[in-house]
């Protein structure tokens, strides 16, 4: 991949991603939508209304708040009703969304600047300026709120006293002005836009006189009402969809009145994009030949920004040698899974760095008697069994699942498999108390320092995005290192170097980069596949979609 400058007059940083984008199952059954006589997703024309949209979501959400641990159908919902500074084209290069151009990042790369549009408003009319920039960084980087997004601003000059409660606010973030917000660092941090700069921005005059403690549990966030998104949140009929409006204050009035986002199977979904009540869905690699089968509908891909993998609890004592790390991955047939489960539609990972970051013939290639063999040297106990923990709904993901268990059973891992909801598998992070889980999502193609969330010894869930409390002090210098680089060359070199360490030591199992594939009505036009909106809010311009 290429680093962009983050150079004053040239800065092109990436866009980061918060923790935990994971991929889920459907929640409602066919049976179920049979029974809704009066269903007002299909507005007067079954399912043909012009100002009407129907997208599926592929679980039910949970909640609409940036600052909570969500998943990824709160963030889809969250991407239409928020909008952030930046987002990333088709090719994850930065693209300014609220802002007015590229940040300025100074030459020692211990200062950034952000200007914003003029005349941005809110979904309630009220203007949307530098000040509500500022009052959300405050709130994502004070743990007090809830937020598991504090370790993206430890560079922030002011964040550790905010952290530790001797400050209110962050002493490095600034608004001179209604368009203009400064940051200053204690320490370079050239990958600061990257990291925060896709972050929702919230309404300072609605949250600004809520207590800060607990603020991101706040009933506010089960019905946002106000936003600045391409939508307004209107209701959300809990298992049934989330109706939302367009938003006239948008700085791009959307054309389409309403939005309906459906929890449904993938097999609903795909049944409905062929009768005309499903507009927009998702679909999976298997479902690809009936789906092209079917008459108005068109089918795009785009490559994933993230990868699926299994985080291995190396709380554990099991799970702290390397060559156990190791041999896990070796005894998963990996480009199988590609083949078989994603019908080709993927690729094997060996790192969580992407593009020409990621180390070159440096694979684990499947190879179930050298995994056999790691485990004997590391002393591997056969006899105690391994719990794979996931969320199920995903076809791709609940098939991998099986292929793994009994590829591991054939070098001595006696895996067990266990189905948890979304809240379950947070709290087994949290308490540490799960052996491996899988699960998918992130955005590591626009900037590289975002691989920092998932594996620096700071970043721990919950603080992070380190679900496999993992910790090595030579990768987690070597990051710190790469990020005070401003040089973009020198940079590169840094986390090249960053990935072979990473990819020695296995702190997951990278599985494979799915391609995300989407099938929609001929009648939605102005739709771009760019990106997976469930890792990244900005990745789609939802005021450019038009019903035909």
């Amino acid at each position: 991949m290429t680093i962009r400058s983050g150079r004053r007059h040239t800065a092109t940083a990436g866009i980061g991603r918060r923790g935990l984008a994971m991929a889920l199952g459907g929640a409602l059954t066919a049976g179920a939508l049979a029974a809704c006589s009066s269903d007002p997703t299909q507005g007067s024309s079954g399912g043909g209304d012009t100002g009407v949209l129907n997208m599926y979501l592929y679980q039910k959400p949970k909640t609409f708040s940036p600052l909570a641990p969500n998943n990824g159908p709160d963030q889809l919902v969250m991407s239409f009703i928020f909008d952030s500074l930046y987002g990333a084209d088709a090719s994850y290069a930065l693209r300014p969304r609220l802002a007015a151009a590229a940040p300025q990042v100074s030459e020692d790369a211990r200062s950034v600047t952000f200007t914003l549009k003029p005349g941005l408003k809110w979904s309630d009319g009220k203007p949307l300026t530098a000040k509500d920039v500022v009052f959300t960084y405050n709130a994502l980087a004070n743990p007090a709120t809830g937020s598991a997004q504090a370790g993206r601003f430890a560079a922030v000059d002011g964040a550790g006293d905010l952290a530790d409660g001797k400050a209110a606010s962050l002493k490095g973030v600034t608004a001179p002005d209604d368009t203009t917000v400064k940051i200053a660092t204690t320490r370079p941090a050239a990958g600061l836009p990257g990291l925060i700069g896709n972050i929702p921005i919230l309404p300072e005059h609605v949250l600004g006189r809520l207590p800060v403690k607990g603020l991101g549990d706040d009933a506010f966030f089960t019905r946002p009402t106000v936003g600045s998104g391409a939508f307004t949140f209107v209701q959300y009929k809990t298992d049934q969809y989330v109706e939302l409006a367009a938003n006239p204050h948008h700085r791009q009035p959307a054309s389409i009145k309403k939005v309906f986002l459906k929890p449904v199977t993938s097999d609903v979904a795909t049944a409905q994009l062929g009768t005309g009540e499903m507009d927009l869905a998702q679909i999976s690699p298997t479902d690809l030949p009936a789906v092209r089968k079917l008459k108005d509908v068109k089918v795009v891909t785009a490559k994933s920004p993230g990868f699926n993998r299994i985080a291995v609890n190396q709380s554990q004592t099991r799970f702290k040698d390397e060559r156990v790390r190791q041999a896990l991955l070796t005894a998963i047939d990996r480009k199988g899974l590609v083949d078989k489960v994603l019908a080709g539609a993927g690729t094997v990972v060996d790192s969580s760095f992407y593009g020409d970051l990621a180390p070159s013939g440096a694979g684990y290639p499947y190879d179930p008697e050298k995994a056999k063999s790691l485990l004997a040297a590391a002393g591997w106990d056969s006899s105690k069994p391994v719990t794979l923990s996931w969320v199920p709904g995903q076809r791709d993901r609940d098939t991998a699942a099986t292929v793994i268990q009994n590829q591991l059973k054939a070098v001595g891992v006696n895996v067990e498999l266990k189905q948890v909801q979304v809240d379950a598998l947070l709290s087994s992070y949290e308490k540490k108390s799960y052996d491996l889980a899988l699960f998918g999502g992130g955005n590591y193609a626009t900037e590289p320092s975002t691989v920092a969330t998932i594996d620096a010894c700071d970043q721990a869930y919950p603080a992070g995005g380190n679900v496999a409390h993992f910790c090595d002090a030579g990768l987690d210098g070597l990051l710190k290192k790469a990020d005070a680089v401003a040089d973009p060359a020198a940079r590169k070199s840094v986390f090249q170097e960053a990935a072979k360490v990473e990819n020695a030591k296995v702190p997951y199992l990278w599985l494979y980069n799915p391609d995300t594939i989407w099938a929609y009505r001929t009648r939605l036009s102005g739709f771009e596949p760019s990106g997976v909106p469930t890792n990244e809010v900005g990745f789609w311009e939802q005021a450019n979609w038009k019903l035909g």
